[in-house]
């Protein structure tokens, strides 16, 4: 009898053996059929990120930023927003109208070798008579507002016709203007906007002035700071607003200053737990018993400074710590004054803080006056102070200077070392002979180193030299003298 072979049985899987076989080769299917394609899926998105491309490491060097922090529009050409800017925001008030105001501070002096000690008096009182000064000062802030303004010149002649010379005692008047109201002839163009204004020349360029056309001869005109040749035909030949370089430091101000003003209305919160609260409101007029009690606890509080509750009910009072918002001001003030080149104790009345005095961002400041304030209007009041020449005296001097007086203020004792250093230059120069007696009391008087009249100043009298020691030796012995009864005695 053959001994049969045992087959082996075959093996019975279970259901959840199965079920583990088959993802097992799904899994292992999807990764040797789909493997390149998810890896060129998780490429491409972070190629959108900026991973694994030539700019990984160079996000920050990228554009995308600044198309999302720029306007694309000018707030120079918003007459409306500028304008209630100005009278509702003393902070715009200020960075607009205190540089020009501290640039024509001490004034200024005409320097001219073709008019007398007195037609310069005579000139100097005409300016500060009819307020010339103030109103080129007035343009000069409409320039920084609006981007442009000016000095209208007005006469008896025809205002449409290019100005002439004007006689002696003819009548004139100055007027500040600003951009907006001067409508221009031609507009959209740049090329025709960059020679307005000539003066005493024949131009046919023409303002419109409320209705009455004015030839550009008449309007000293002044432009803000210049802009790109891209975004410079937007302005119409004008320049820039002032305002223009800070509207984002301005509304980080003004949110700061929001945010402050919401949470103060939060800053102390009165809570209340009414016992059987849930209850009530489901009542017909249970809210309005919870009003009348709630209204009634705060009458209490306000006049006995008490609070009368029930025993069940609780009271609570939240303060609200506002922390950290006094340095983010700060910070804010900074970007404001670095925006405009203007201090902090200029624009906010605040003082420097720490070891500085302040005394570097004053010179800072001054050099911004001297850039931007000075220079610029030095052209208009030459041209002011030539037309009020031709009325005085009948002509205009050809060598008029202006000469601006030093912005920084010296102490009291300073501003003494300085006049007692001009008096000895002075006397030193005239006892050289570099100066007659008439010229060097006339100088010492021009520098206020004196106040009163003297007859060397108008010519009656020759100033005589000191006489020279007799000797350089120090005496050893003193005899000292005292008179009795009209004779002097020796001792």
């Amino acid at each position: 009898m053959s001994r049969k072979s045992k087959s082996r049985p075959p093996q019975i899987k279970t259901k959840t053996e199965k079920t583990l076989q088959n993802a097992h080769h799904v899994e292992l299917t999807m990764t040797k059929k789909d493997e390149d394609q998810i890896q060129n899926t998780l490429s491409g998105l972070l190629e959108g990120l900026g991973y694994g491309t030539p700019y990984a490491s160079s996000q920050i060097n990228q554009v995308d930023t600044l198309f999302k922090n720029n306007r694309w529009y000018m707030v120079s050409n918003m007459r409306q927003i500028l304008s209630e800017l100005y009278v509702e925001h003393g902070i715009v008030q200020t960075l607009v109208d205190q540089p020009v105001d501290d640039g024509f501070r001490k004034g200024f002096k005409v320097n001219t070798d073709q008019l007398s000690e007195d037609e310069l008096e005579e000139l100097k009182t005409y300016i500060d008579t009819n307020n010339v000064v103030e109103t080129i000062k007035q343009g000069q802030k409409w320039t920084r507002l609006f981007g442009g303004g000016g000095v209208m010149l007005i006469t008896n002649q025809d205002p449409d016709k290019p100005l002439r010379p004007l006689a002696k005692d003819a009548p004139l008047k100055f007027r500040a203007v600003d951009m907006w109201e001067l409508f221009y002839t031609t507009q959209n163009t740049q090329g025709s906007y960059d020679d307005i204004s000539p003066f005493y020349e024949d131009s046919d360029k023409t303002f419109n002035y409320y209705g009455v056309r004015v030839n550009s001869s008449r309007v000293l005109v002044s432009k803000g700071k210049q802009a790109p040749s891209f975004v410079r035909p937007r302005l119409r030949g004008w320049g820039m607003s002032v305002v223009e370089r800070m509207v984002r430091s301005f509304n980080q101000y003004l949110k700061n200053n929001d945010v402050i003003f919401e949470l103060l209305d939060e800053a102390k919160i009165d809570v209340y737990g009414i016992n059987g609260f849930n209850s009530s409101l489901g009542t017909p007029d249970g809210t309005e018993r919870i009003r009348r009690r709630t209204e009634m606890v705060n009458q209490v509080k306000g006049v006995l400074n008490a609070i009368v509750m029930d025993k069940d009910d609780t009271f609570e009072q939240k303060t609200m710590a506002f922390s950290g918002l006094g340095e983010i001001l700060t910070q804010i003030r900074q970007g404001i004054a670095s925006d405009l080149k203007m201090p902090i104790s200029k624009l906010f009345g605040v003082s420097s803080a720490g070891f500085n005095s302040g005394e570097d961002d004053i010179e800072n400041y001054n050099a911004m006056i001297e850039s931007e304030i000075r220079s610029h209007s030095k052209s208009t009041i030459i041209s002011v102070v030539t037309v009020i020449c031709q009325v005085l005296f009948g002509h205009a001097p050809t060598d008029l200077d202006i000469e601006f007086e030093p912005l920084r203020v010296l102490s009291a004792e300073a501003e003494e070392n300085v006049k007692n250093k001009k008096f000895d230059r002075y006397s030193a120069m005239w006892a050289q002979g570099m100066f007659t007696s008439r010229e060097y009391a006339q100088q010492c008087k021009k520098d206020e180193l004196y106040s009163v009249e003297t007859e060397t100043e108008n010519g009656t009298r020759e100033l005589e030299p000191p006489e020279p020691p007799t000797s350089f030796d120090i005496p050893q012995k003193i005899v000292p003298t005292h008179q009795t009864e009209g004779t002097v005695e020796k001792r």
